[in-house]
C-alpha cells in the first residue's frame, strides 16, 4: 500500500500507525492492569454510590432514613423513597443497557429489581443530531429506582452526566478532539516540508525534456537544502555540456559541409559516369549520415513548439506518397481526425524513418489506428522484426542489428534513435512488439489534445 504513495503520503501513513498502534498498546495495557469492575467504577462513580446507598438505607431503621436521604442528597443526586414501582410513561423511556450495568453493582445485594428512567423530550434523531444537542443533553436527568428488602424502592435522580466531565464532555472525547487536532498539525507540518521535494521533483521533470535548468529556490531542512541545491548545480553543469555539445556538433556538420560541397564539385568532374554516380552516392549519404547526427545531438533538447496536428491528414499524405513510389503499403485510419498538440515537421519526420524503417526489411506495411483510451498509432510489417532482448537497444544511437555495419543491410543506426528522440520530446510513448502480421509492431501512444 506504501508503495503507491509519496513522500509526505508515507510520512503521515507513518504517524497514522504509530497513534493506532500507541492507542491499541494504551487500551491493551489497561485492559490487563485493572478488572473490568475498576474501570466501571472510575469511569461511571454513581452505580457504586447507588450500591452504597441501598445498603445503607437498608440497614437503618424508618426513623435514620430520613437523616440519612438529607445527607446524601447533593446538587447532582437527589434520593428519595416510594413504595410505587416507577414505569415508563410518555415523558421517560427505560434503559435496558444501563439497568443491566447497575444489576453488576447490585449482585452482593441479593437479587434486585433495577429501573432506569431517562426522559424523552429533547432527545434528537440521529440524522438532527448537533453539537450542541450533545452538550444540551449532557445535563439531562436521568432516574434509577432499585428496589428494597421491604418492597420499597429508592429513587436517584442524577443531573448532569454519570461521570468526570470536561464543558459537558467526557475526558476521553476531549482527549481524542485534541489527538486530532495535533495529528492535523502534523499532516500539515509533514506536507510543508515535503513541499521543496514536490516542486525539485517537478522541476527534474522538466529538464529531463529540454535540458533547460530550472533551478528551485532551497528550501526546508538542511538536508533538503543541500540537496536542492546540489542539482540545481548538476541541472546547470550538465545544461552546458549539452550546449556545448550541440554547438561542436553543429560547426563541425557545417565544415564538413563545407567539403563535401567542395568535393561534390570536383566529382563532376569525373569522365567516367558510374564511378561519378557512385561517388555522388557516397557523398550523399555522407550528408544525411550529418543530419541525423545532428537531429540526434539535438534530438528532444530542442525547444518543440506546439501546435494541434490532425494525425490522421498527416499519416494519409505519407502513406500516399509512399504508395505512389511503389511500396506495398496500406492504412486503416479512418474518417475521424486524430488531434494531437506536436510540432509537425518533427512528427512527420518520426513517422516517415518508422515507415521507411519497416518498407527496407518488410515486403508490406500496414499503419492503422488502435482502439484505444489515447491516440495510439500502429505500424506493422511482415518482415523479420527484432528479437525480444534487442528491443531497448535499437533505439540507442548508431545500435544495428547488423554488426557488419554495411549500407546495403541497414541504415546508420540513427533512424529509431531520432525517433525515440521526437517521441519522448512530445511526450508519447513508443515500444516495440511482434506484429499480427508476422513481423514487427511500433506503437506510439500520444496523449490526445484537449
Amino acid at each position: 500500500m506504501l508503495g503507491r504513495l509519496g513522500f509526505a503520503g508515507r510520512l503521515m501513513a507513518i504517524v497514522l500507525f504509530a497513534l493506532v498502534a500507541l492507542w491499541a498498546v494504551g487500551l491493551g495495557w489497561l485492559f490487563l492492569s485493572e478488572s473490568r469492575e475498576e474501570i466501571f467504577r472510575r469511569l461511571f462513580p454513581v452505580p457504586e454510590q447507588v450500591s452504597a446507598i441501598v445498603q445503607l438505607i437498608e440497614k437503618a431503621g424508618p426513623a435514620e432514613r430520613p437523616l440519612i436521604l438529607k445527607a446524601v442528597n447533593s446538587e447532582r443526586l437527589q434520593v428519595t423513597l416510594t413504595q410505587e414501582r416507577p414505569e415508563a410513561s410518555a415523558d421517560a423511556m427505560r434503559r435496558p443497557l444501563a439497568e443491566r450495568f447497575l444489576t453488576l453493582y447490585l449482585q452482593s445485594l441479593q437479587p434486585r429489581d433495577v429501573i432506569v428512567l431517562r426522559s424523552r423530550t429533547g432527545v434528537p434523531r440521529w440524522r438532527d443530531w448537533r453539537l450542541g444537542d450533545y452538550w444540551r443533553n449532557a445535563g439531562r436527568s436521568v432516574r434509577f429506582a432499585v428496589s428494597l428488602r421491604d418492597r420499597d424502592y429508592v429513587v436517584f435522580e442524577a443531573s448532569g452526566a454519570t461521570g468526570p466531565r470536561l464543558l459537558g464532555l467526557p475526558p476521553g472525547f476531549g482527549v481524542g478532539l485534541l489527538g486530532a487536532l495535533i495529528g492535523m498539525a502534523a499532516v500539515i507540518a509533514i506536507a510543508r516540508e515535503a513541499r521543496p521535494l514536490r516542486q525539485l521533483s517537478q522541476s527534474l521533470g522538466q529538464f529531463s525534456s529540454d535540458a533547460t535548468a530550472v533551478h528551485v529556490k532551497p528550501a526546508g531542512a538542511p538536508e533538503i537544502r543541500k540537496l536542492i541545491s546540489a542539482v540545481n548545480d548538476m541541472q546547470t553543469r550538465i545544461s552546458e555540456l549539452v550546449r556545448g555539445r550541440t554547438l561542436l556538433l553543429g560547426a563541425v556538420s557545417h565544415d564538413l559541409k563545407t567539403y563535401i560541397t567542395r568535393l561534390r564539385l570536383r566529382v563532376e568532374r569525373l569522365p567516367e559516369p558510374e564511378q561519378r554516380d557512385k561517388a555522388a552516392g557516397d557523398l550523399d549519404e555522407m550528408t544525411r549520415l550529418l543530419e541525423d547526427a545532428l537531429a540526434v545531438s539535438r534530438g528532444g533538447f530542442a525547444a518543440i513548439k506546439r501546435q494541434p496536428v490532425d494525425l490522421t491528414a498527416l499519416l494519409t499524405g505519407i502513406v500516399d506518397d509512399r504508395r505512389q513510389s511503389g511500396a506495398q503499403i496500406s492504412a486503416e485510419l479512418g474518417h475521424t481526425p486524430l488531434i494531437v498538440l506536436a510540432e509537425p515537421t518533427a512528427l512527420r519526420r518520426l513517422f516517415i524513418n518508422l515507415i521507411e524503417n519497416a518498407l527496407r526489411f518488410a515486403t508490406r506495411c500496414t499503419v492503422r489506428v488502435l482502439p484505444e483510451k489515447d491516440v495510439v498509432i500502429a505500424i506493422d510489417d511482415d518482415g523479420p522484426g527484432i528479437p525480444a532482448d534487442a528491443r531497448n537497444a535499437v533505439f540507442e544511437p548508431f545500435f544495428r542489428l547488423d554488426n557488419s555495419r554495411s549500407r546495403s543491410t541497414g541504415g546508420s543506426g540513427l533512424g529509431l534513435a531520432i525517433v525515440k528522440q521526437i517521441a519522448d520530446a512530445h511526450g508519447a510513448h513508443l515500444d516495440l512488439s511482434q506484429s499480427p502480421e508476422g513481423g514487427l509492431r511500433v506503437r506510439i501512444a500520444f496523449p490526445q489534445a484537449s
